[in-house]
């Protein structure tokens, strides 16, 4: 767990139990969570997101808003478990 201020208002940035175990360089996703803080602080309670971490894999998290900001880290996707299309995906009109 990381605790980090925020213009004046604390944030936690955390890891869920099933990342326990899980080889990750938890300063580099700390880091890069605090680089998009802005984003971070303006999405709305109980939004997902996904980030790269240091290796290429994806981070999943999301973002709660109660007394204190909690950014939690979910999951982290393999190489191996990723099926994206290398196209360029559109948005629903």
């Amino acid at each position: 767990m990381f605790r980090y201020d925020y213009n004046g208002k604390e944030i936690i940035i955390r890891f869920t139990l099933n990342m326990k175990n899980k080889e990750i360089n938890k300063d580099y996703i700390y880091r890069k969570i605090i680089s998009i803080c802005d984003k971070m602080m303006d999405a709305n309670h109980g939004t997902s997101f996904i980030i790269e971490d240091d290796k290429g894999r994806l981070a999943v998290g999301t973002v709660q808003h109660r007394e204190l900001s909690v950014i939690s880290i979910h999951h982290i996707i393999d190489h191996t478990q990723m099926y994206i299309d290398r196209i360029e995906a559109k948005k629903p009109s």
